[in-house]
């Protein structure tokens, strides 16, 4: 029950990997996609909605500019100037200018403009003079009357155009628009009446012919009193707008806001004509608006449920092409560890897991017959190795240039005809330190500390045998006394500098500098020099034996024997990525550093 359950849980972890693979990615790409369209369609909506209500404004004060144009003529008509001087109490003249202004004013205009319903001069006396396409206007009943008074009452005193949404005729009210301005009489310049022109307010829906707005969006119009001059619905031409839906709106830009209208919730915009004084507005329901979005978000989600579907019936069998496989091989490897070496019969798919299997089933053939013959070859070759390297050791540990034993043995020899014996005592006790120090062969790695008490006992000698104090400098943090080395590696360079740097004598300008630091992964001691360094060539003949590890074809007296000791000798300790690496320069000395791990 126990393994079942391990191949169980392999196989849903696959599965379970695939699947938020294939649901991740198709979530992410999905909503992005989702939210990207929808802010694009959304934002195009409102750019198409702004056009038409820009192209729209622009059409209606074209169209209102072109009713005004017609009348300016009428401004500085001679007739029209002394019709509005003339007493009333004068018949002839004012019939005469009265006719004369309506045949040889209004009646062109009229002609011309076919779809303009009224146009007339109103003195102030009462007195009109209209032409009208329809029936002829009463203008001694009170409606006429009142309305001549209100307009004089509306009209401002300096002759600028107002729109107003009446009309003359109180059969038209609220159906017309109404262009009015006052006029000058001929012998001053006080205003003494008014020129009017009444339009058809339905007339307007040619300005936005073609405009598609949906089976429930509308355009309507408002004057600044919140009245509505036009509307897609003819019946609320003349109501006035309800004052929860009146906005104001910016001047010569569009406005965008959502506001519910009878309980629907519509996107609205809309901008002011400064010309015209009225506010346009263009609404659509918000569902219309969100429509093609829905629509998207339906195919999305049908497509991306296909696609999941499909998608982990997929990974259910990919899964299970992976799985069932490696259950085999795992039961085989199973009875390996019994040792019985059962082989698996291939799949025949000749994929990576039939060559996987092919791979096990050739091990273990070959592993039943060399798996001790390995075990016997490497313990033998191991031991083998482990002698060769601790013979190599102590070799080398003992060919230390023997010079150094015998020039001091004459010095000793020397010195009780003309020193005193403790000078003798204390070359002897150094020396005595030495060559224990150098005697023991083993492995085992001292630390920096050991290694510069052998330099000292190595100096103290030298100064006895030379006659003169020399002082090496050593920049060794305290820190890194106990980092561990191999025995007998600094000594031999600090000779190899007397020996080859100032191999012309010691003198005043000389230095030792003996110095410690650590990198990331090793530790790093350097003994360096102001001696007379060394050619390009010879440096690169020094590497290459460093490289070639033979210390047999350094001849002595010739230089670089106790170099290359030392540098065979970190490697047989700590491995072939350490050892000595060496940098001179002609005249200006040597730098030779000893690269060992960090502890």
């Amino acid at each position: 029950m126990a393994r079942k359950s391990r191949r169980k849980t392999l196989f849903k972890r696959l599965y379970l990997f695939f699947t938020v693979i294939i649901v991740i990615p198709l979530l992410v790409l999905g909503l992005f996609t989702y939210n990207g369209v929808s802010e694009k369609l959304r934002h195009q909506a409102e750019t198409n909605m702004a056009q038409v209500v820009n192209v729209a404004t622009t059409h209606l004060e074209q169209y209102i500019r072109s009713y005004e144009n017609s009348t300016l003529s009428l401004l500085t008509n001679l007739d029209i100037k002394e019709y509005l001087d003339v007493s009333r109490e004068l018949n002839y003249e004012y019939y005469y200018y009265s006719s004369r202004i309506k045949e040889f004013a209004l009646d062109p205009i009229m002609i011309r403009h076919p779809e303009v319903s009224a146009l007339y001069v109103v003195g102030q006396d009462g007195r009109v003079v209209a032409a009208n396409a329809g029936a002829s206007i009463d203008f001694t009943n009170d409606y006429v009357e009142q309305y001549i008074v209100k307009l004089f009452e509306t009209m401002p005193d300096n002759g600028q155009l107002v729109l107003l949404n009446n009309s003359i005729v109180s059969s038209k009210q609220g159906q017309t628009i109404t262009l009015a301005r006052k006029i000058r009489g001929l012998r001053s310049m006080d205003y003494k009446g008014i020129l009017a022109m009444e339009v058809r307010s339905e007339d307007l829906s040619t300005l936005w012919e073609g405009i598609e707005l949906g089976p429930r969006g509308y355009f309507v119009i408002e004057d600044r009193d919140a009245k509505i001059v036009y509307h897609t619905d003819a019946s609320k031409i003349g109501t006035q707008l309800p004052e929860l839906h009146q906005k104001e709106l910016p001047v010569n830009r569009v406005m965008s806001y959502i506001s519910e209208v009878e309980g629907e919730e519509r996107f609205m915009i809309g901008r002011h004509s400064s010309y015209t004084n009225w506010n346009l507005q263009l609404s659509i329901p918000m569902d219309e608006l969100r429509a093609p979005i829905i629509g998207i978000r339906s195919d999305m989600i049908w497509i991306g449920a296909a696609a999941l579907i499909i998608a982990l019936l997929l990974a259910y069998r990919f899964s299970q092409s992976i799985t069932r496989p490696i259950q085999k091989l795992r039961k085989g490897m199973k009875q390996t560890e019994k040792g019985d070496w059962t082989t698996i019969p291939q799949q025949g798919r000749k994929d990576e897991i039939d060559e996987l299997v092919l791979s096990y089933n050739s091990m273990v053939h070959k592993l039943s017959d060399l798996l001790e013959q390995i075990y016997e070859a490497e313990n033998t070759k191991r031991e083998a190795e482990l002698e060769r390297q601790k013979a190599e050791l102590q070799a080398l540990q003992l060919q230390i240039n023997p010079h150094f034993l015998y020039n001091t043995l004459e010095t000793i020899v020397c010195f009780p005809a003309v020193q005193d014996s403790d000078e003798v005592s204390e070359i002897v006790k150094n020396m005595a330190y030495m060559l224990r120090y150098a005697v023991q062969t083993s492995l085992e790695e001292i630390t920096v500390a050991n290694e510069l008490k052998h330099v000292l006992s190595y100096m103290t000698i030298l100064k006895h045998r030379h006659g003169k104090e020399f002082e090496i400098e050593v920049e060794i943090p305290p820190d890194y006394l106990l980092e561990k080395m191999v025995r007998l590696t600094m000594q031999p360079l600090i000779e190899n500098v007397f020996q080859h740097a100032f191999f012309e004598g010691i003198e005043e300008q000389h230095r030792i500098m003996i110095a410690a630091r650590v990198t990331e992964n090793e530790f790093i001691v350097s003994v360096q020099d102001n001696g007379c360094g060394m050619s390009e060539e010879q440096l690169v003949k020094l590497r290459s034996r460093l490289e070639t590890k033979k210390l047999t074809e350094v001849k002595e007296g010739k230089g670089g024997i106790g170099v290359l000791n030392v540098h065979r000798r970190i490697q047989l300790v700590f491995g072939e990525a350490y050892g000595l690496q060496i940098d001179s320069e002609l005249h200006k000395g040597t730098t030779i550093s000893m690269h060992m791990p960090k502890s």
